[in-house]
């Protein structure tokens, strides 16, 4: 059980992201040739939720990225005294959602979910699991990145929010909570006939995938959820040796084998299975998907100097990926990843920064806290992928 639940748990670090491209040290933020993306109308969106609009981009470190001025900006998210962020912000295009979990000093640990505006204002706690609970909320990471956050899982459907709440394992089968845009309340939704077990995997035609473990069968199956009715549907089982899952977006399953780390495509509406890529010859150290977005995977290997390549999911061919961001402490190099795709663009991590600062401890005492701030860039996408180094920069509203 604890092999299947790491293998899970590898699982869903991964994601349907994108991009690739060729490299160029990032210069001082400086006006580029790269055309300004397409504006999004303002209007609420459906189905899984992201960190991104159209317009605008919530990075990891609480800034919005906002194409409309090409600025970053700090936002301060609400929350209790002995909270902190478990799930990082997901918008709808009119709010942001959240959530955070008590630390270990809290009295009664609980999890809690939060709705503010855009900018961080008018924040409300519409959901409090009970003190001492057992389960926790779905979050998940979008990337298999080791410095990626954890987002909340929600889905908007009807004018309202929907997530999640669930045991600690496979077995357990998820709770699931709706919040009208117009209540300040979450309440549970109760279906006529209970719900498998499983746990939050992605989405298909807007509605989310979990993924569940017969034990006695040794697989993982695929299951798909109406929000509205409580149906469920079995889309597809994979037995629980596979090594490495993508997670699912508009209902294509990427996964590896454990082995041979080959990559094999799914599409759950019908189960036809294809594979994709397989490597020519065992090497000592395979390479493993990072995340898939408009028809190309990123693949890396945990081998140094990291080997990053593109790969078309259409004929299989693989490119090199040569764009890079850089660590200014250090000077080290790391693999330019897309993290968010606003019009024909996506957003970039350029260059990562860090210092110390005065802070204070959960005890009130003072301490030297470390703190990390990052440069983001646009990149067309056709030029992500061909490596083509040619970036506009957003700039920090508060000079950094």
């Amino acid at each position: 059980m604890r092999t299947a639940k790491r293998l899970l748990a590898v699982a869903l670090a991964l994601l349907l992201l994108a991009g690739c491209g060729q490299q160029a040290e990032p210069a001082a933020p400086a006006a580029s040739a790269a055309p300004e993306p397409e504006q999004a109308e303002e209007t609420r969106l459906e189905g899984w939720l992201f960190p991104w609009d159209g317009q605008r981009y919530y990075a990891s470190e609480n800034a919005v990225c906002d194409t409309a001025d090409m600025s970053v900006r700090p936002i301060s998210l609400t929350m209790g005294p002995w909270e902190h962020l478990t799930g990082y912000p997901v918008t709808d295009g009119r709010f942001l959602y959240y959530s955070t979990s008590d630390t270990q000093y809290a009295p009664d640990l609980s999890e809690q979910v939060w709705r503010c505006n855009p900018d961080g204002s008018g924040a409300e706690m519409i959901w409090k699991s009970e003190a001492g609970g057992k389960g926790v909320l779905e979050n998940t990471c979008l990337s298999s990145r080791v410095t990626d956050v954890t987002r909340m899982v929600a889905f908007a459907q009807q004018d309202a929010v929907w997530f999640f709440y669930r045991g600690e394992n496979l077995f357990s089968s998820p709770e699931v909570y709706r919040c009208g845009v117009e209540e300040t309340a979450a309440s549970r939704v109760e279906y006529p006939d209970p719900l498998p077990c499983g746990i939050f995997t992605g989405e298909m035609n807007g509605q989310p995938v979990f993924c569940g473990l017969r034990n006695e069968d040794r697989e993982y199956f695929f299951w798909l959820l109406d929000l509205t009715t409580g149906e469920t549907c079995e889309l597809f089982t994979l037995p629980d040796t596979t090594g490495y899952l993508s997670l699912i977006q508009d209902g294509m399953l990427y996964f590896q084998d454990q082995e041979s780390a080959s990559l094999y495509e799914v599409d759950l509406s019908s189960g036809k299975q294809r594979l994709v890529w397989q490597q020519e010859e065992k090497p000592a150290v395979a390479s493993w998907v990072q995340f898939v977005w408009d028809g190309y995977a990123l693949l890396e290997n945990t081998s140094l100097p990291m080997l990053a390549c593109s790969l078309d999911l259409a004929d299989g061919s693989i490119t090199e990926a040569t764009l890079r961001g850089r660590y200014t402490n250090s000077g080290e190099e790391y693999v330019l990843h897309a993290l968010a795709p606003l019009g024909d663009c996506y957003v970039v991590e350029c260059r990562s920064h860090s210092g110390t600062r005065a802070g204070m401890s959960q005890t009130g005492e003072p301490q030297q806290e470390r703190y990390y701030w990052r440069d983001y860039a646009l990149i067309k996408k056709e030029d992500y992928w061909n490596n083509v180094p040619e970036y506009r920069y957003f700039t920090w509203a508060d000079g950094r």
